[in-house]
């Protein structure tokens, strides 16, 4: 982990880059997250994952990457039309979410919506 520093320089990078969302009315996403980090989105994803990483720096940046998702997921709700397909693109690529009717999901597990008929 000597490639991103102390878990204390990890966290600071993190904040920073929220923060930096924020101000430009941005969802928090995991792509600009790894490049602050100075790290590809895939190690981003493995480190996260726990390969690689410290079981502490794992937590901290699987809680990252699930804020991002949430954040992205947020944006999406109330995106104008003509932004989602890229909401979903994000969705499915950097999130584990998947179709319904996907023949198989994406590893990992991925997200199911159940329950949509009732609505």
């Amino acid at each position: 982990m000597n490639r991103l520093g102390s878990l204390a320089q990890i966290k600071q990078t993190i904040d920073d880059c929220r923060a930096q969302c924020r101000q430009q009315d941005i969802p928090f996403y995991a792509d600009g997250l790894a490049a602050a980090l100075g790290i590809p989105y895939d190690r981003l994803a493995r480190y996260a994952a726990g390969e690689g990483a410290s079981v502490t720096t794992a937590a901290l940046l699987s809680g990252a990457l699930q804020e991002c998702t949430a954040s992205v997921l947020a944006y999406a709700l109330r995106a104008d039309q003509k932004h989602l397909p890229f909401y979903m693109w994000y969705l499915r690529n950097r999130a584990g979410f998947f179709d319904k009717d996907a023949d198989t999901p994406r590893q990992g597990g991925g997200v199911t919506f159940v329950g949509e008929e009732r609505i």
